[in-house]
């Protein structure tokens, strides 16, 4: 579960891409539901675990920082069509990814964001009795700036390029620190 699962406008009816409000909040809210459903697998096993168990749920990556350095790709292949062949292949089967309906996926992430902040706070409380399991919320992820057209690849323009991949890594794995110091790993 993740970005491919905030495809708003897909199999929207045309009411809903005009005034999208109820369905982005269905959207985000399921988004929720489905993601406990699956946490709780997870943390039902993990008291019986003999070690420490930590569970860091990450937020989604900003699109807002994303887009940024979309336009900038888009402006240079307007300029050079052989730069980022495939830019645009993403926008026939992600249709949110189209410039009219990106406002939208920004605000449904955002929305994703607290909900799995919100889920996370819920699943702390309910095992907090557990001494050896933890579950946190980070959002390093949904932190880290992809606004540099440097960030994105530079054949389709949607997924990251390695400088992109070394972005997410640095985020992630600061956002473990808390959690390894629960599992008793010290960080470098």
């Amino acid at each position: 579960m993740g970005h491919n699962n905030v495809d708003w406008a897909w199999r929207s009816p045309s009411g809903e891409l005009q005034e999208p409000e109820k369905r982005l909040q269905r959207q985000s809210k399921r988004f929720r539901k489905d993601y406990t459903r699956q946490m709780r697998r997870l943390i039902a096993r993990a008291p019986i675990e003999q070690h420490r168990v930590a569970i860091v749920v990450y937020g989604l990556v900003d699109f807002e920082s994303f887009f940024k350095a979309r336009a900038i790709a888009e402006g240079l292949r307007e300029k050079n069509p052989k730069l980022y062949p495939y830019l645009g292949t993403d926008l026939k089967y992600f249709i949110s990814m189209r410039p009219a309906y990106r406002g939208n996926l920004i605000r449904l992430v955002r929305m994703i964001n607290e909900e799995l902040h919100a889920m996370a706070r819920q699943m702390e409380s309910e095992i907090e009795h557990v001494p050896n399991v933890q579950v946190r919320y980070s959002n390093e992820l949904a932190k880290a700036d992809l606004s540099r057209v440097e960030m994105i690849h530079a054949v389709d323009g949607w997924h990251p390029s390695a400088q992109g991949h070394n972005v997410f890594a640095k985020a992630a794995f600061s956002g473990l620190a808390p959690s390894l110091e629960f599992l008793g790993i010290k960080g470098s």
